[in-house]
């Protein structure tokens, strides 16, 4: 973070930038977190972690809540869960200010109406520690941490103990690939490189891989891919094939099927022009689809492995 995000933010308290991009302390004895760039946006978290105390507050949460967001416009949400106070707050100009206003009120509302600092996991008063599971930001106890942990790799070990079957996963990743083809063919009819049907064959793909073959691994991925690339390639050319046959009957009157504008590619690929838009709407396509499924793919493959990522700050 900048030098002076951080100043204005932390304000008289001890706050510290640990991992990168995240500032964390206490205000009023609170945990508090605040991280900038969620999921890669311009938006920022502001957490906050206490639960009720003894005595009931005197001013309801959703009273404050209402109150605050009416105040500070770049708030664009406000909510409590019973163990943490979360605001999401658009970047702008103001955001340091904005966002130490919003840990003073918070601190001040929690502290005059008995509010204690808690674990954002079990909702105990006790030492907390900010911890990242799966880039999942959380102030909690060693022991749910611990336990986190311990569920995690027990889920890890039983994915990789699952057996599943080649043969029946290419069969559904073809079948899954078919549909993201179909969505290219149609948005190509419209004039547009489809991108998002590159996606939709991606997603469809590995989900059709793992239903049919009970599991999805590295062979799975990389097979699931190199269908989706073929079906891609074959789904353009039928949009391709297509487009040469209204050419054909509308500009020269002739009758053709698509099977016969399918045959005729390799010709008009000898024509530099059409040659040219092929090869780009092609590679822009291939390119597209890799960078709209890269993230949706990397969650899907975490997921079905059980793959981790933890840390204690």
């Amino acid at each position: 973070m900048k030098q002076a995000l951080v100043e204005q933010i932390k304000g008289r308290d001890n706050l510290f930038e640990k991992p990168k991009k995240v500032l964390q302390g206490r205000v009023e004895n609170f945990p508090v977190y605040v991280r900038q760039g969620i999921d890669g946006t311009a938006l920022w978290k502001v957490v906050m972690y206490a639960k009720e105390g003894s005595v009931a507050p005197t001013y309801l949460m959703e009273s404050f809540l209402a109150e605050l967001r009416s105040g500070i416009k770049k708030v664009t949400k406000a909510s409590y869960d019973g163990k943490k106070l979360e605001f999401i707050v658009r970047n702008s100009g103001k955001a340091g200010m904005q966002i130490r206003e919003i840990l003073d009120k918070a601190a001040s509302y929690l502290t005059k109406n008995g509010y204690v600092p808690c674990c954002g996991s079990c909702g105990n008063e006790v030492p907390v520690t900010l911890s990242s599971i799966n880039n999942e930001m959380d102030f909690m106890c060693d022991s749910c941490y611990n336990a986190l942990c311990n569920n995690l790799e027990g889920n890890k070990q039983e994915l990789a103990a699952k057996k599943g079957n080649v043969v029946t996963g290419i069969v559904g990743a073809f079948l899954g690939a078919l549909l993201g083809g179909v969505l290219w063919v149609l948005v190509y009819q419209l004039g547009y490189i489809a991108g998002i049907a590159g996606l939709a064959a991606a997603v469809c793909a590995l989900k059709g891989y793992e239903k049919f073959g009970g599991r999805i691994n590295v062979i799975g991925v990389v097979i699931s891919l190199a269908i989706v690339a073929v079906v891609i390639y074959v789904a353009h050319n039928m949009g391709c094939a297509i487009e040469i046959k209204k050419a054909v009957e509308e500009y020269w009157g002739l009758e053709c099927s698509i099977t016969e504008a399918f045959r005729m590619i390799p010709d008009f690929l000898t024509d530099s022009e059409f040659s040219a838009i092929y090869w780009r709407d092609l590679l822009v396509g291939y390119a597209l689809t890799a960078v709209a499924s890269f993230a949706t793919v990397k969650s899907m493959f975490q997921n079905s492995t059980g793959s981790y990522k933890t840390g204690r700050y």
